[in-house]
């Protein structure tokens, strides 16, 4: 029996403030976000995790959440 596709979630860990409802391992922008760090660090973890699990498991979904996505720019949000 094949196993179930898998579903990716993205996190994105910053937001405008902290609600403090939320759960999520989120922080507070104090300053600009490392974008461009967090997204290469992010495309290296992915690229590790697709070499292992890609060929058993198709990718049926991604989500992007957590914090607030919308903090990042359009091209970061395209890359990823």
């Amino acid at each position: 029996m094949p196993l179930p596709p898998l579903s990716l979630y993205i996190h994105i860990p910053w937001c405008i403030k902290k609600c403090p409802y939320c759960d999520f391992n989120s922080h507070a922008v104090k300053s600009d976000t490392p974008e461009a760090a967090y997204i290469d660090a992010l495309l290296n973890d992915l690229t590790e995790d697709i070499q292992r699990y890609a060929v058993t498991r198709p990718i049926s979904s991604i989500f992007i959440g957590g914090g607030t996505p919308s903090l990042f720019s359009p091209e970061s949000l395209s890359t990823i």
